[in-house]
This record gives C-alpha cells, structure tokens and sequence, in this order.
C-alpha cells in the first residue's frame, strides 16, 4: 500500500474539522491530487498543494481581501533583512494568480484555530458556490 499524499494528509486532517463545523462534507479526488470539498454535492473547497482554498464570489472576496492585508505597522515589522517586503506574498494562492480568478483563495490560517469562525467561513463558501452554480445553471 503507498502511503497517502500530502494532499490526502491533510485533508484526513480537515475532514473532521470541516464535518464538525458544516456536518456532511465529502470529498473527492481530482487531477493531479487535487482534492475537492464537497457539500450536498456543491463543491465549495479545494485542498491544492497542501493548502485549503475556500470558494469566493463578489459577496465574500473582501473578507479575504482584508485577511491578506496586513496592518501598515504589521508589514514594517514583516519587513527582512535584505529590505524585501516578508509579507507580499502572504496568502497567495498555489500557483499564483489562476485559483484566484477561478473563484478559490487560499483559507488563512486564523480560520482553522476556531471552530465558530471555520463553520462561518466554510458556510460562506458553500453559499458562494450555490450562488456561482446557480448562475451557471441559467445560463
């Protein structure tokens, strides 16, 4: 038997975090150990290169916009020895730019420390992803 990918680590991790928080979540294997999280059959998470992404729309991107930016006096301290900017690439999605325009970013890290603020951001998520398939389906 081979032992299980980082993905598939962490996502037996997650899993009942996620399943205390919304209650049914499931998941599913895709390409290249991609891991979907499922809810009713919405897909509304991804694990990606060892990283949870939560599905976003227009209602819920500022919240993640406000988590990636850190505070002016946060990114002075962030700020390395060399003089770069530590903080630029705070919760950037794997891969760059591409999960973000397909409507997924990265969960940041203070959401998995409570499960009150998990169960908020992941019924966000499955909210947004009903509202994107929705609009899908009228088309």
């Amino acid at each position: 038997m081979s032992e299980p990918s980082p993905n598939a680590r962490l996502a037996a991790a997650l899993l009942p975090l996620l399943r205390a928080a919304l209650g049914g979540v499931q998941t599913r294997r895709g390409e290249g150990g991609v891991i979907g999280l499922y809810l009713q059959g919405t897909l509304f998470g991804l694990i990606q290169d060892q990283t949870l992404l939560f599905r976003v729309d227009a209602r819920t991107r500022a919240a993640y916009d406000a988590a990636e930016t850190p505070d002016a006096a946060d990114a002075a301290d962030e700020e390395s020895a060399d003089g770069t900017d530590a903080s630029a690439s705070l919760f950037e999605p794997p891969g760059g730019g591409p999960m973000t325009t397909a409507g997924f970013r990265r969960v940041p890290p203070f959401v998995l420390d409570d499960e009150d603020t998990l169960t908020d951001w992941g019924k966000a998520a499955w909210e947004a992803a009903k509202r994107g398939r929705a609009a899908t389906a009228a088309l």
